[in-house]
């Protein structure tokens, strides 16, 4: 897979004022669990990927992981501006997804939805349609109850894709994708991503990269953005 420079997603960004105290980590034990991600080794992808199969491992007996969240500290506070987005579609990967509002969890991460299926809505950002800042999307590769949901395929983006975001009150919002990355948890600082100002972009957010089986995890997340076409 083929990504755009980072260097083009630091212009898509655009300023990350008002944002910096905002610490967002996807945790360590996120998307999919033992019934519903698979152990994934890095022998198993290579022996599918020569064989040009996606690679299919018996479940993990290992114990029950937590549902997987955002530390999300930003102070709760209605979107800047926009409307709530309600579906993702992105026509080359075969995903058409519903979103939901998601909020901050009493822990003090924010919410993602429990089915891979469904996509959540960081809704203390802005909306699509907004004049400013990023309205990020987060969604789970894998849950119990899907254990393969559709933005794990965001991983297969390229650059220069179309995402259609369908807001709450039937507008269509076209954006094109200028960055796809893959980033390890373990020293990964989400904040930027979650700005309020700058030019207007969408952050399509899930989990990706190796499985580790130990943690019953990925490593590393999803990140993809896009700006309006």
């Amino acid at each position: 897979m083929t990504h755009l420079p980072t260097s083009v997603a630091a212009r898509a960004l655009g300023a990350r004022a008002a944002t910096a105290a905002l610490l967002v980590l996807i945790g360590a034990t996120a998307c999919g669990g033992p019934q519903a991600e698979p152990e994934v080794t890095p022998s198993t992808v290579t022996q599918a990927a020569a064989a040009g199969e996606e690679p299919t491992v018996p479940p993990s007996s290992g114990p029950t992981p937590e549902v997987p969240r955002v530390d999300a500290t930003q102070p709760q506070q209605p979107a800047v501006a926009g409307s709530p987005p309600a579906v993702v579609e992105i026509d080359d990967l075969g995903i058409e997804v519903p979103v939901v509002p998601v909020g901050v969890a009493a822990d003090g991460q924010a919410e993602v939805p429990p089915d891979a299926n469904e996509a959540g809505w960081y809704r203390f950002g802005p909306g699509v349609g907004s004049d400013r800042g990023a309205t990020v999307v987060l969604a789970h590769a894998g849950s119990r109850l899907t254990p393969r949901g559709p933005f794990r395929l965001l991983e297969d983006l390229d650059g220069g894709e179309t995402v259609v975001v369908t807001a709450a009150d039937g507008s269509e919002h076209t954006f094109v994708v200028t960055s796809v990355e893959v980033l390890e948890k373990a020293t990964l600082d989400l904040a930027p991503y979650f700005v309020r100002d700058g030019e207007p972009h969408l952050v399509l957010i899930t989990c990706g990269g190796q499985w580790d089986p130990a943690a019953e995890s990925y490593r590393s997340n999803v990140i993809v953005t896009a700006v309006p076409a």
